[in-house]
C-alpha cells in the first residue's frame, strides 16, 4: 500500500511539472525566463521517471540504470533552477559564468557514468546498500549553492517586484520544500527506503502550477497585447530571425494578404505590387526604397510610402538585434495617412486662398491710397482750371485772380505728385526685405522739395526688420504732412538702435502748431505704434516745427520665440 502511494506521489509530480510545462509553451512567450523554467519542469519529470521502476528492479545493473537516468535531472537541476532565478530577476550571467554553470554537473555526471574505474562517485553500490563518495557529496555541495543562490536572486526581487510579493513567494517555498527534504533525506535525519525529494517535488509542482495559473507566468500580458492588437486600426507584423511571420493581425491580413506562420516574401511582394510615392509624411526621418531581406539586417529602422488603391500607407519596418549586432526578431508598422494627406492638402488650399484674400486686401489699400492721394489732388485742379477757363471766356475775370489760380493748380499737381512718389516708395521699401535703415534712406532720397538728413545710432540688423511696416508708413505721412502743412525746409530723421527697442525721431523746421489736432495721417501713425507694442509722443509750438518720436520694443538678442 505505501508502495502505491509513494508510486501516486511520483506520478503527480510527472503529471504537474509536464502540465506547466506544455501550458508554457503553448500559452506563454518564448524568452529565456520561460524556457529556463521549463527545463526545471522537465528535469524533474526525468528525475522522477526512474523512481517509478526502483521497486521493480532487482538486479544492480538494472539499478544502476535507473540511477544513471534520474540523475540527469538531478544533476542538472540547480543549475537550470539558477539560470531561471537569474533571468526572473533581469540579471543574466556572462558567457564564461553560464560555460562553469553547466559544465560542473556535466563533470559530476561524467563521473558517476565512470564510477566503476574510480568509485568517487559511490564508494559502494549495491541493491539495497549505497554508500556515497566524495564526488557525489561535491555534487550536493554545487546543487545546493545553485539552488540557495537562485533563492536569494528571487528573493531580492520583493523590492523591485512589491505588486508580485506572493508570485515571488511560491516560487520560493516551491524551491525551498525540495531541497529541505532531500537535505533531510541525504543527512539521515530522517530514515526512510526511498528518496524523499520526487515526493517533494509533487508539492512544488502543485505550488508552481499555481503561479503558472495564477501570475504572470500565463503571460497576462502576451494575451492582452494579442486583443490590443486585434483592435487596433493599423496592420502590425512581427517576424523572428528565420524570417517567418509569428503575428499578424487582422488589419495586416486585409491589407497585405499575410497569415501567421507565412514567410516575409509574402509582405514584400505586396508593398512590391503598390504604387511607390516619392513624397513622405513630414514627421519621416527618412524616405527609404522598400527594403528586401538582406537589407533589414543592416537598417535599424526604415519608412516608406506606398498607395493601394484609395489608400495611402506609411510603413515603419524595424529591426531587432542583439548585443552583438545579431538579428533577432523584427516588426512592422503600417498606417493609413490618407486622412493626414487631405488635411494638408485642404491646409494648402487655404493658404492659396489666404494668400489670395491678403493680395486682394493689400490691392484695395494700394488703390484707397492712389485714390485718396491722386483723387483729391485732381479734383482741385480741375476745379481751377474750370474757373480760368470760364474766367477767360467771358473775358471778365482779373489777370492776377486767374495767374492766382493756374499757380495753386501747378502746386496741386506738384504736391500730388510727390504724395504719389512717397506712396510708391513706401511700398517697395516695404515689400523688400531690407533694413530699417535702408527703407527710411530710401524715403528720404525721394523727396526733392526740402532737405532730409537721416541719422543712424546703434547697429541696423535684420532683428528690426519687422518693424518696417510700423516705421516706413510713419515716416511717409510725417514727410506727406510736411509737404502740405508745414512749409518745411529741412527735416531730421533720426534712427536709435539699442538692444531692447528701436526709436525714432523726426524734427521738421516748419511753420508748427500751438494745438495738435490728430488727423488721418496723425492717427495712423498712433495706431501703428500701438498696435507694434510701442509709445508715440507729438510735440510741435507755433514757429517751433513739428517733432514725432516713435518707441518700439523687440525681443531682447538670443532669445529664442
Amino acid at each position: 500500500m505505501f508502495d502505491v502511494l509513494l508510486n501516486i506521489t511520483y506520478l503527480a509530480a510527472i503529471a504537474m511539472s509536464l502540465y506547466s510545462a506544455v501550458w508554457l509553451l503553448l500559452k506563454a512567450d518564448r524568452n529565456r525566463t520561460v524556457c529556463a523554467f521549463i527545463a526545471c519542469q522537465l528535469l524533474i519529470v526525468v528525475w522522477c521517471v526512474p523512481q517509478l521502476f526502483l521497486g521493480f528492479v532487482q538486479s544492480r545493473e538494472g539499478l544502476y540504470t535507473a540511477y544513471a537516468v534520474s540523475y540527469v535531472g538531478i544533476c542538472f537541476i540547480g543549475p537550470a533552477w539558477l539560470v531561471f532565478a537569474l533571468r526572473y530577476g533581469g540579471k543574466p550571467m556572462p558567457l564564461w559564468a553560464m560555460v562553469l554553470l553547466w559544465g560542473l554537473p556535466a563533470v559530476s555526471y561524467a563521473v558517476l557514468l565512470t564510477n566503476e574505474v574510480h568509485h568517487l562517485f559511490y564508494a559502494e553500490f549495491e541493491v539495497g546498500n549505497v554508500v556515497y563518495g566524495p564526488a557525489f557529496m561535491l555534487h550536493v555541495v554545487f546543487t545546493y549553492a545553485c539552488v540557495v543562490a537562485g533563492m536569494a536572486a528571487v528573493a531580492g526581487n520583493f523590492r523591485r517586484y512589491r505588486v508580485r510579493a506572493l508570485h515571488i513567494a511560491m516560487i520560493l517555498v516551491s524551491a525551498a520544500v525540495p531541497l529541505l527534504f532531500n537535505l533531510l533525506h541525504i543527512s539521515g535525519a530522517v530514515q526512510t527506503g526511498f528518496d524523499l525529494t520526487p515526493p517533494a517535488f509533487s508539492v512544488s509542482s502543485l505550488i508552481m502550477l499555481l503561479a503558472v495559473y495564477r501570475y504572470d507566468f500565463l503571460d497576462v500580458n502576451s494575451l492582452a497585447f494579442g486583443q490590443i492588437l486585434a483592435e487596433l486600426p493599423e496592420a502590425v507584423l512581427v517576424y523572428n530571425e528565420r524570417g517567418r511571420i509569428t503575428c499578424a493581425n487582422a488589419v495586416a491580413k486585409d491589407w497585405f494578404g499575410v497569415e501567421n506562420g507565412d514567410e516575409m516574401a509574402v509582405f514584400e511582394e505586396a508593398v512590391r505590387g503598390m504604387e511607390r510615392l516619392e513624397e513622405s509624411p513630414e514627421d519621416c526621418a527618412q524616405n527609404l526604397p522598400v527594403p528586401d531581406a538582406d537589407s533589414v539586417s543592416r537598417e535599424q529602422e526604415q519608412r516608406f510610402l506606398v498607395r493601394s488603391g484609395e489608400r495611402r500607407l506609411e510603413i515603419r519596418r524595424r529591426s531587432r538585434r542583439d548585443r552583438s549586432g545579431h538579428f533577432q526578431a523584427g516588426t512592422v508598422l503600417a498606417m493609413d495617412v490618407s486622412r493626414y494627406y487631405e488635411l494638408l492638402e485642404r491646409e494648402r488650399e487655404l493658404a492659396v486662398q489666404g494668400e489670395r484674400l491678403a493680395v486682394e486686401q493689400e490691392r484695395n489699400r494700394i488703390a484707397q491710397e492712389v485714390h485718396d492721394t491722386t483723387g483729391h489732388t485732381l479734383t482741385m485742379i480741375n476745379s481751377l482750371l474750370k474757373l480760368v477757363r470760364i474766367g477767360r471766356k467771358e473775358e471778365a475775370g482779373d489777370q492776377a485772380e486767374l495767374e492766382t489760380y493756374l499757380i495753386q493748380a501747378e502746386e496741386l499737381a506738384a504736391g500730388g505728385i510727390r504724395e504719389l512718389r512717397c506712396s510708391i516708395n513706401n511700398l517697395r521699401a516695404m515689400g523688400a526685405d531690407g533694413l530699417v535703415s535702408q527703407g527710411v534712406r530710401r524715403l528720404a532720397e525721394s523727396i526733392r522739395e526740402f532737405e532730409v538728413e537721416v541719422t543712424v545710432q546703434g547697429t541696423d540688423s535684420p532683428r528690426y526688420s519687422h518693424l518696417c511696416p510700423v516705421i516706413l508708413p510713419s515716416f511717409k505721412e510725417a514727410l506727406t504732412n510736411c509737404m502740405k502743412y508745414a512749409a518745411a525746409t529741412h527735416v531730421d530723421a533720426i534712427l536709435k538702435f539699442s538692444g531692447d527697442g528701436l526709436a525714432f525721431y523726426i524734427f521738421d523746421n516748419g511753420r508748427g502748431c500751438g494745438q495738435i489736432h490728430r488727423g488721418n495721417g496723425l492717427a495712423g501713425i498712433y495706431r501703428r505704434g500701438e498696435a507694434a507694442g510701442g509709445q508715440v509722443r507729438v510735440a510741435s509750438e507755433e514757429g517751433a516745427g513739428f517733432g514725432i518720436t516713435i518707441r518700439l520694443p523687440v525681443e531682447p538678442e538670443g532669445k529664442t520665440l
